[in-house]
């Protein structure tokens, strides 16, 4: 009778376990709402999709396409990065199609229809072991210095007026580590396009009277020959407020760096109020369905510091677009706007900033809100308060 229990036991054990292995698997269905398509903006859509999903072997992509329209193709690593869709792994043409993760590691995927992988149909995201397996131990190894690198200013993008304004180019540099000796190079095409190294308060205003350097012809190639901050714009007429402008970090080496010295002792001395600000939305880009999804709005809002008192100003053409405000956090991530505090339909819309918390804003528009027309922010009660919370930080990027 014992044995009989415990082979009982055993085998409960054995179905739980399988059933909590079942449970675990998820299906995505890349893009969301969008599907699989040649994403506005380029490839930071698929990008900012896949950092907000973690991926586990058991788990399956499901590509949501028009048959005849699109494909899909698994490929290699170096396929994905040429965008060469010669010798799949696998090909898909039929929509909707299933790839199940059957194990850890990088798994790449790009549309093969001429110009759709260029042109940012492409995904790469990294498979994690099982929930709950243990991580391998293994002792930290510094890395090695590594060779100098040449960067292609916004890859297959170049260097242009990008869709979207500015947020291509922030976009494209955040998840890059440059350093001394790194090179850049900016592609664009002779007597249309120039670039021009300027310092910070003049990438700012879109200054290019006094730039450090100019150059006319394409490819330009500067070399980061400093640690520092690096700000490049473009010269032309209408170029740089448009978002022709790229700044980035440069540090001294690959290897650790080096603790920052303490700062003097100092006597506190609270910052003066200030008065109230008007911000333009999205800048020039307005308030639209935005190219790339909600990480243009995310991105203009993080580096602000929004205080009772100022006031929003969003932008756009009557009768294709409103401005909604709606009454929790959930009802912001979740797009519902069955209950709105306030629907302007009239620009340009002004809603200034009467309490401190948390505001939610997006669009009753169908589909506008799922595709990033949305703006969270935080308001402080004074202009000494902490920066926004992280309803307003850059979103993280999964490495490509």
């Amino acid at each position: 009778m014992a044995c009989k229990l415990s082979l009982a036991a055993a085998v409960v054990v054995i179905v739980a376990a399988l059933l909590h292995s079942v449970a675990a698997q998820k299906t995505h269905v890349v893009g969301d709402s969008l599907g699989w398509i040649v994403p506005p903006g380029g490839p930071i859509a698929y990008e900012t999709w896949a950092a907000q999903y973690t991926f586990t072997v058991g788990d399956t992509l499901v590509f949501n396409f028009a048959t005849g329209d699109q494909d899909v193709a698994m490929v290699t690593k170096e396929a994905f990065d040429k965008c060469n869709s010669t010798n799949p792994i696998e090909l898909k043409t039929n929509g909707p199609a299933n790839f199940t993760l059957g194990s850890v590691g990088e798994y790449y995927f790009i549309g093969t229809m001429a110009r759709h992988c260029p042109l940012g149909q492409k995904l790469a995201i990294n498979v994690s072991g099982p929930t709950g397996s243990p991580a391998p131990s293994s002792t930290p190894v510094p890395s090695p210095p590594r060779a100098p690198v040449m960067y292609t200013v916004g890859d297959e993008l170049g260097w242009l007026v990008p869709l979207g304004g500015e947020i291509a180019y922030e976009s494209w540099a955040y998840n890059k580590d440059f350093i001394v000796g790194d090179s850049l190079v900016f592609n664009f095409t002779t007597g249309e396009q120039d670039v021009a190294r300027v310092t910070k308060e003049a990438f700012e205003t879109c200054n290019s009277t006094n730039p450090i350097a100019l150059a006319k012809t394409g490819p330009a190639t500067f070399v980061l020959t400093s640690g520092g901050e690096y700000y490049f714009i473009s010269t032309i007429a209408r170029h740089c407020p448009l978002g022709q402008k790229l700044a980035i970090n440069v540090t001294g080496s690959s290897g650790p760096a080096a603790s920052p010295a303490a700062p003097p002792p100092s006597t506190f001395v609270p910052s003066p109020p200030r008065q109230a600000t008007t911000y333009t939305v999205g800048n020039k880009l307005g308030w639209v369905v935005p190219p790339g999804g909600p990480i243009a709005y995310s991105t203009w809002a993080y580096d602000k510091i929004f205080v009772v008192g100022d006031t929003l100003v969003f932008n756009f053409e009557n009768g294709t677009q409103d401005v909604a405000v709606v009454v929790s956090k959930s009802a912001y991530e979740s797009c519902d706007t069955s209950n709105t505090t306030t629907v302007l339909t009239t620009s340009p819309a002004k809603i200034t900033l009467t309490t401190a918390g948390e505001h939610f804003f997006t669009s009753t528009y169908p589909r506008h809100c799922y595709f990033g027309q949305k703006l969270a922010i935080n308001v402080t009660a004074g202009s000494s308060a902490t920066p926004p919370s992280s309803s307003a930080m850059p979103p993280s990027s999964t490495s490509t």
